[in-house]
Parts: structure tokens; C-alpha cells; sequence
């Protein structure tokens, strides 16, 4: 579990299927969970599993041929892959002012500092990165430990400010960096690769493109459920107000 202040309340976030147990705090989120969770709207999401517990020769061969390919380019790019389990501060400010970066080219929020620094607090966050011949780091990964799992939280890179062949090259390295993730969790005892989410739509093209990505990882699509409850006042005010947001918004559209 890990908590943080925002706008004023007390979040608390579980993970997987942790126990909840007591939990002070204004609002507390369920995530990436197996089954619904009682008393809490619950959403249900999809993602994308590899199976860590077969060998490496049997998740490469569950890829694609494309992906494979890809992978062995950019071993050949001489790009350095560099890791932290434990994330120190400069880490994890280098990383967020990265995926700022990175955000501002999709047109995302930036980087939850507060939440992210209780992961660290926690030992939950993993980061990853890889860093080319001339020292400029390409590509960054965040990842959310539990359990058996390791979650992909962020892939941050800057290949849209490239040059074509550059942006390729960079697309190949990002390739190369999941494989050497799954290979490092793999080693680590960690049993699931969990892609971080799958759009189960069929509208979205530039999600869809993110899903045709990822599916050249291999793997299987589960289902999980998510919920946000309540644990104040204040939170059931904040949640009422969200669900009849949604609900008018519903209406509108």
C-alpha cells in the first residue's frame, strides 16, 4: 500500500490483490485487482500478461518475428541499460522531468511526484532506463513491484523529436528494454510481466497502435477490476461529485 496527500486528501492506493485491512484515508483505490471489490464503483480494465515462470528461449519464441528482430537490432546499437529497484531522489527527479518532457508531446498530464515518491518510499518502484553511445538517455520505464508482479507504470521516450531513421532506432532500443525488464524480473523471481493496461476498444488508433505494440510481446490479455471507496466524508463528497460528473457527461455525449 502506499499513500500521499492530494488537493487536500488523504489517498491510500492497494495494489493486486493486497489486504486491505484498516486503512486511514480519505479515499482509498483499489487497483489491478482479480475480483470486484465490495462497496466501491468497480471498473472493469484489461492488460497484458507474460508468464515469467517459462524460459527465456519460450517467451522469445512467443513473440513475434518482427519484435524478435527488432530486439536483436538494437542489441547491435551499443545502448546502455541501466536499472534502480531501489529509486534514489535524483533517479526518480530525472526520470519525471523525462516523462514531462515526454508528456507534453502527447498531450498527457505530467508526472505524479507525490505518488510515485510513496512508491519509493513503499519499495515499490523500479526504474529503468536506456542510454545511448553518446550518454543521452533514450527511453525511460517505470515499473510497480508486488507480489509476484512486476506493472508497467510509464514508458516514457522522445523519439517524436526525431529525425525518421532516429525515431526508429529509438523504437528498436524501447523493444530491446522490455525484453531486458522481463528478463531482469524473470531472474528476480518475479512470476507475471503485467504490460501496464490493453485497450479493449475499437476506436482509439493511436491505442490500438499501443496494443499491435505490445501483442508482439506475446503473452494473454487478463481482466482485472479497479474501484475507488470511500473512507471520510470528505472522500464520499469527492466520489459523489466525480459520479455525477461522469453521469452528466454521460448525458451530454
Amino acid at each position: 500500500m502506499v499513500s500521499y496527500q492530494r488537493s487536500h486528501l488523504k489517498v491510500a492506493e492497494l495494489f493486486f490483490d493486497e489486504p486491505a485491512g484498516r486503512v486511514a484515508a480519505d479515499i482509498v483505490r483499489y487497483h489491478h485487482r482479480s475480483t470486484p471489490v465490495a462497496g466501491g464503483r468497480a471498473d472493469q480494465r484489461h492488460t497484458l500478461w507474460i508468464d515469467l515462470t517459462a524460459g527465456p528461449e519460450a517467451i522469445l519464441a512467443d513473440m513475434n518475428a518482427d519484435t524478435r528482430r527488432k530486439i536483436r537490432g538494437a542489441a547491435k546499437d551499443g545502448a546502455r541499460y541501466e536499472f534502480q529497484s531501489s529509486s534514489e531522489p535524483v533517479w526518480l527527479e530525472e526520470f519525471c522531468l523525462f516523462y514531462d518532457r515526454f508528456a507534453r508531446t502527447k498531450g498527457l498530464p505530467p508526472a505524479n511526484r507525490a505518488r510515485l515518491g510513496a512508491m519509493v518510499r513503499q519499495g515499490a518502484l523500479d526504474l529503468s532506463r536506456m542510454v545511448g553511445r553518446d550518454g543521452e538517455v533514450l527511453v525511460w520505464h517505470a515499473h510497480l513491484l508486488g507480489g509476484d508482479r512486476a506493472r508497467l507504470l510509464h514508458s516514457a521516450s522522445i523519439f517524436r523529436e526525431m529525425d525518421k531513421d532516429t525515431a526508429n532506432a529509438i523504437g528498436r532500443v524501447n523493444r530491446l528494454h522490455h525484453w531486458m525488464d522481463i528478463e531482469r524480473f524473470r531472474n528476480a523471481g518475479f512470476t507475471v510481466y503485467d504490460f501496464g493496461g490493453w485497450y479493449a476498444g475499437h476506436d482509439d488508433v493511436a491505442k490500438l497502435r499501443i496494443n499491435d505494440f505490445k501483442r508482439g510481446f506475446g503473452g494473454e490479455i487478463a481482466t482485472q477490476y479497479h474501484a475507488d471507496c470511500a473512507g471520510s466524508w470528505k472522500g464520499a463528497a469527492v466520489l459523489g461529485l466525480r459520479a455525477l460528473f461522469r453521469t452528466l457527461r454521460g448525458k451530454q455525449d
